[in-house]
């Protein structure tokens, strides 16, 4: 085990109850041993990347307080996704849920399984914008730029690219107050 560390983990669903099965993986992450929810982004509806023959999805930000190594990290939230049915067939393909650590504290890792900051992070309006929305400070070491800089130079080069709909806020309440497992309330 390590000393805890803060982790940015991105999440989406576009299969099912997509709000419940975020709720359920959000209730699974709050507990996970030595980890902590600390922070949650507001909902966002939006269109899919890659694979664009599919349903829109739900996507978010948390970020959790965890002394779980990255690599044990990683194998939780899979055995997550498992639970809550994820079936991978294609890249970017359908999902139930969808869980990706985005940044490690300041830790970059390069593994055959584990690259941190995601690769992606910067090209994923669906990741930018509600990572902005909690962290808008942070600042990306691989980029060499803060969260609001990388969101609005994407902005600026993908000017037509539609920003995601809030469906849901952010909760009002502390995280750790959480007793039902219902993080975004249903409208």
């Amino acid at each position: 085990m390590i000393s805890e560390c803060e982790v940015f983990i991105g999440f989406g669903s576009n299969l099912g109850d997509r709000r419940a099965l975020i709720n359920q993986a959000l209730q699974a992450l709050s507990g996970l041993p030595t980890t902590s929810l600390s922070k949650l982004s507001s909902l966002y509806e939006t269109v899919p990347v890659g694979y664009l023959e599919q349903g829109g999805f739900l996507n978010g930000v948390v970020l959790i307080q965890s002394s779980l190594a990255a690599s044990d990290l990683l194998e939780q939230l899979l055995a997550i996704e498992n639970r809550l049915g994820r079936v991978r067939k294609e890249r970017w393909g359908p999902r139930t849920i969808d869980l990706d650590i985005l940044f490690y504290g300041d830790n970059l890792i390069d593994e055959a399984d584990l690259q941190v900051p995601h690769p992606e992070l910067g090209n994923r309006l669906f990741v930018l914008e509600p990572l902005c929305e909690i962290a808008p400070s942070w600042f990306h070491p691989r980029l060499d730029g803060t969260i609001s800089q990388l969101l609005l130079q994407y902005q600026l080069k993908h000017p037509e690219e539609v920003a995601g709909r809030i469906v849901a806020p952010p909760p009002m309440f502390a995280l750790n107050e959480v007793r039902d497992g219902i993080f975004y309330r249903y409208g």
